[in-house]
């Protein structure tokens, strides 16, 4: 058996998906013995955006982006990262490889290929369990660096990070006695897997993110239309932030029941006249515009128990609206920077030219043909071409 341990740099993850430009590794042993490692650098085929959030400082990638720009394309690159990460007898491993692992799939689909499928352990789960006790907040690689003496050459270059990786792992199974076959075995909380594009963790699945859900809702209110002459003509809802978040399925289902009646539903808290509070406390929607002394006057607050209500929405209805399915509703668009894309990347790369005209294969050149007046024999401009004033 051999491990893998790998990481990928992105040059910005616009609405959470990432446009890799480099694929890092690092191939050992049981023994953790290092038998390959190599930085797969490649054209991200969009703009570097690399800031954090207030306070933190800006990533710094361990090459400039010209660099990055001089190099070929994912597709590339695609049949070798597939070979290596798909070989039998082997554990991947990475840190917060979950979304390492969503990026890899994005690009999968980015560039309209297979899904590349494995099973995975995180490292940093690991450091949860064993480390942190199991509680505590998300810890990066540079600090679990610093703590247990690992000097990386550059951080943020995507072998030397899978490199990081690996020792840490390889200090955690000598103080635990334990191969990493073991310890991920006896620990499954720390693994994963994706397949066809579905991703688990543990076994439960992690594909279908908050973020994501939230667009889906956004496409699927776009395509409802209000019924003329419903009883709730004139009625636009909106949900308490929370509960939206956290069942976009639902609020679908509501959505269709709110032009069903001739009514609307929309996730601008601005724009509606009926708020449903759904949540145990205020949410940011509902604190908004009740410091709007005109929007609070014009805006009805009700319960979810009045809204379900209104929609003459029963229990007997509620399994229904419980498995309720965006995703069998509405499918999202491929974006580039928020802007939908007329056609992706996989479409480019297997775009066929266009025919030239003949004139242009036989090498002859358009000649630009100039509009002569004719001229009568006493010099003036014919009848026939007007003057020029």
């Amino acid at each position: 058996m051999r491990y893998l341990f790998y990481d990928v740099e992105c040059s910005n993850c616009f609405n959470g998906e990432g446009k890799i430009c480099s694929f890092g590794y690092v191939i050992t042993d049981e023994q953790f013995n290092v038998l390959k490692k190599e930085d797969i650098v490649m054209n991200p085929a969009s703009r570097f955006y690399l800031r954090r959030k207030e306070g933190r400082p800006e990533i710094e990638l361990a090459y400039p982006e010209e660099y990055f720009r001089a190099q070929p394309k994912f597709d590339k690159f695609y049949e070798k990262i597939k070979y290596m990460l798909e070989e039998p007898d082997q554990i991947v491993m990475g840190h917060s490889i979950l979304n390492d692992v969503k990026h890899l799939a994005y690009q999968c689909k980015r560039y309209k290929f297979p899904c590349i499928n494995y099973r995975f352990g995180d490292s940093q789960l690991i450091y949860k369990k064993f480390v942190q006790n199991g509680s505590g907040s998300q810890v990066g690689l540079a600090r679990i660096c610093e703590e247990f003496d690992i000097h990386p050459e550059h951080l943020h270059r995507s072998d030397d990070d899978a490199w990081a990786t690996m020792e840490f792992v390889r200090i955690i199974c000598q103080q635990k006695h334990v191969s990493l076959y073991k310890l991920l075995s006896d620990n499954p909380e720390c693994t994963g897997e994706i397949e066809n594009f579905e991703i688990t963790m543990n076994g439960v699945s992690v594909t279908r993110s908050k973020r994501f859900l939230q667009r889906l809702l956004e496409e699927y209110i776009k395509t409802l239309h209000s019924a003329q002459g419903g009883e709730l003509e004139g009625k636009r809802f909106c949900m308490s932030r929370k509960f939206e978040r956290d069942n976009a399925d639902m609020c679908g289902y509501f959505a269709k029941k709110c032009f069903e009646l001739g009514g609307r539903y929309t996730r601008n808290a601005m724009r509606c006249n009926v708020l449903v509070c759904a949540d145990d406390e205020q949410c940011t929607r509902e604190k908004a515009i009740r410091a709007d002394a005109k929007l609070s006057k014009r805006v009805q607050f009700v319960t979810m128990e009045q809204f379900r209500q209104m929609l003459h929405i029963t229990e007997e209805d509620m399994p229904e609206a419980a498995n309720f399915s965006l995703d069998k509703m509405v499918s999202l668009p491929a974006v580039a920077y928020g802007k939908p894309l007329k056609f992706t990347i996989g479409d480019r790369t297997g775009k066929k030219p266009a025919a030239q005209p003949a004139a242009e294969e036989s090498g002859e050149k358009k000649k630009k043909k100039r509009r002569r007046r004719k001229k009568s024999q006493s010099g003036a401009p014919s009848a026939e071409t007007p003057a020029s004033e």
